[in-house]
């Protein structure tokens, strides 16, 4: 089964996915200005493609206490939640943002807004395999 990063910012969502057996993640796409419902029916379509789990980033301040944008990306990991048929977990995504603009431009690639929220999706994720590959328990350190 494959797991799905989500990066939710303000008006645009990053998107990751896993390869099938659950070793890398990469960036998928970018989604725009979709509310908590919206962004369900894409998950939905994502769990009919065989995806069981969906890593939402959760942007914890550098203390680690949550803002007001961890606190929109609850509600929409909340409304992902009710879909049964898909296992939610919160990840602490601090510095994603930082270190997907740092690889792009290493990479000599554009900085474009689209670009980086789903390569910061794509670390997200890939944070997660690696910590859930190492037989540690899947559910991630926080719960929904």
């Amino acid at each position: 089964m494959r797991s799905l990063g989500l990066d939710i910012g303000g008006r645009r969502i990053g998107v990751a996915i896993s390869d099938p057996l659950g070793i890398t993640a990469a960036p998928l796409e970018v989604l725009q200005d979709l509310d908590p419902s919206g962004l369900c029916e894409y998950v939905e379509g994502k769990i009919r493609e065989g995806v069981d789990v969906v890593v939402v980033g959760l942007p914890l301040t550098p203390r680690g206490r949550e803002g007001e944008q961890a606190r929109y990306s609850r509600e929409y990991a909340r409304a992902i939640q009710e879909l049964e048929e898909v296992r939610v977990v919160l990840w602490d995504e601090r510095f994603s943002t930082l270190e997907a603009e740092r690889r792009l431009q290493e990479a000599g690639r554009s900085l474009k807004g689209r670009k980086v929220d789903a390569e910061a999706a794509a670390i997200i994720l890939q944070a997660y395999l690696e910590y859930s590959g190492r037989g540690n328990d899947r559910e991630g350190w926080n719960g929904v």
